[in-house]
C-alpha cells in the first residue's frame, strides 16, 4: 500500500487508553516517513462542521486536507472517487470564500489547531 498511494491511517491506543494514529507521509530514498500523533479526529470533524458549517463528509474532506493529504489519498482514506472528493473541494472553496486547497486547509488548521 505504501508503494502505490498513501495507506489508510493505522489507529493505536497506549498503555494509558489514549487513541493515537500512524499516519504515510512520504518516502525520502530508502527512508520511510511516518507520524504518530494524537487521535483528535472526531472532536476535529465536529469542530470544522460547527464553525465553518460544512457537511460531515465535507469536514472529512477538509480535515485530511489540513492535514497534508492529496486529493488521490483523501479519496483511498475516505472510498472515495477522485471526481467525489474534486466535487467535495468545490463546496469546501464556495463555502470558505477561497480559490484553492492551500487556503482551505490553513483556514482548517487555524480551526484544528489547539485541539486537545
Amino acid at each position: 500500500a505504501l508503494e502505490g498511494g498513501a495507506a489508510a491511517p493505522l489507529s493505536l491506543r497506549d498503555r494509558e487508553g489514549r487513541a493515537h494514529v500512524l499516519s504515510f507521509i512520504g518516502r525520502t530514498g530508502e527512508e520511510i516517513l511516518l507520524r504518530l500523533s494524537r487521535d483528535d479526529t472526531a472532536a476535529g470533524l465536529e469542530r470544522l462542521r460547527d464553525r465553518l458549517r460544512v457537511t460531515g463528509r465535507e469536514a472529512e474532506v477538509l480535515l485530511w486536507l489540513s492535514r497534508g493529504k492529496s486529493s488521490r489519498d483523501i479519496g483511498e482514506i475516505l472510498g472515495l472517487s477522485p471526481r467525489t472528493v474534486t466535487k467535495h473541494l468545490e463546496g469546501i472553496y464556495a463555502k470558505l470564500g477561497v480559490e484553492n486547497r492551500t487556503a482551505a486547509s490553513v483556514i482548517a488548521a487555524r480551526h484544528l489547531q489547539d485541539l486537545g
